[in-house]
């Protein structure tokens, strides 16, 4: 089998909740009309007629660019089922010019999709099958006010999340103490709670602010500051007893991880399918977080990010971004359903199991980039 042509689509993904974020941060679909958002659709073509898809939610623009100048003589003429060898080859394309971890992702998961097809077995069985489903923790965004918090918390809990992380609106530490003391005393003692500080503060309010976090009993302390300050990061690790999540970001995937490991610049680490450059790199960091006895929460959501979870062990829960009291309960806007807290892939998936009209996407794609170019 031989990877015969690459089609990308650019696709106009304005969310169907449009959702705020923290005041003063710009960032894409976050409802205010700062940014516009596209994704970006791959098909990997074979000469066997299989093909495989992978999917970048946003951040669009900057995959095409990338797979229309890089990928066509990074993969066409192999075999795709040599996804680790193929990604090495784009890795190593990286090295160029530092292109986006996510475009490389977008080629691993295309690659992953095409052989679950192959194998008729979906992604998550050949990556390693730990398990056939996972709790989900509702992941909120942010809100003004304390009751639209407790109103989308108590939707969730209703809906059947157990756990929930929070996202807050804003930068002074204070403010966000007294708002995280409020929903632990509307939750009770009982209902997990994580938080999610976004990078947001340098060591001493990450500091002052996680001795609060540790009175309120919440799991986990996540990214409260930018992640390319290590010593920071092991410093405060050293100082707090809750356990501190870190790695989300930086783009150096197993290479990256293994060093916040070796200087304990953190408790729990991040993987994930986007920032981890597919599959392939985020199985590379939740093995290698695992060899040392660490948990490897998989970020963010959708049907790649689940089977990523499914197929490792020290993974505990399912990503699931909670937005309006109405969007919970709009099971479909959610894209992978809850039962009794539980997610999993759709009955009878194969590959990603991604639900595509590709001549509605042909139709409807700002920009379709074809290689070989005809």
């Amino acid at each position: 089998m031989k990877i015969t042509g690459i089609i990308a689509h650019l696709l106009d993904s304005q969310t169907k909740y449009p959702f705020d974020w923290q005041v003063d941060r710009p960032g894409s679909d976050d409802g205010r009309g700062l940014n516009r958002s596209y994704s970006c659709l791959l098909r990997i073509l074979t000469d066997d007629g299989v093909e495989g898809h992978g999917l970048v939610p946003s951040r669009g623009r900057a995959t095409i660019d990338v797979v229309e100048r890089r990928f066509g003589e990074v993969l066409i003429g192999h075999d795709p089922l040599n996804s680790e060898f193929l990604w090495e080859r784009m890795w190593d394309i990286d090295r160029l010019e530092e292109f986006p971890i996510y475009a490389q992702g977008i080629a691993d998961l295309a690659l992953w999709d095409l052989k679950g097809k192959v194998a008729n077995l979906p992604v998550y069985k050949l990556a390693g099958g730990y398990r056939d489903e996972i709790p989900a923790y509702a992941s909120t965004t942010s809100f003004d006010t304390e009751q639209e918090y407790f109103e989308v918390i108590d939707a969730a809990l209703e809906e059947g999340y157990s756990s929930i992380k929070l996202h807050l609106r804003y930068r002074d530490v204070k403010i966000n103490a007294k708002l995280c003391k409020a929903i632990r005393k509307h939750v009770g003692d009982d209902v997990e709670l994580t938080l999610d500080a976004s990078a947001m503060w340098d060591y001493t309010d990450s500091l002052w602010f996680g001795r609060r976090l540790e009175e309120l009993e919440f799991l986990w302390y996540e990214e409260p500051m930018r992640e390319f300050d290590l010593e920071s990061y092991a410093k405060l690790c050293s100082d707090l007893d809750i356990p501190v999540l870190a790695a989300e970001t930086p783009d150096g995937v197993h290479w990256n991880a293994g060093e916040f490991i070796r200087r304990g610049a953190c408790d729990i680490m991040r993987t994930s399918t986007h920032y981890k450059a597919g599959i392939t790199g985020g199985l590379k960091v939740a093995h290698l977080a695992e060899s040392y006895g660490m948990y490897a929460e998989v970020h963010g959501g959708g049907l790649a990010n689940l089977h990523l979870g499914l197929a490792i062990p020290n993974n505990r829960y399912y990503e699931d971004l909670v937005i309006s009291p109405k969007q919970v309960r709009d099971t479909a806007s959610r894209g992978v359903p809850l039962k009794n807290g539980m997610v999993r892939v759709p009955e009878g998936s194969v590959g990603l199991g991604l639900d595509l009209d590709i001549a509605e996407i042909e139709k409807n794609a700002v920009t379709t980039v074809r290689l070989p170019a005809k």
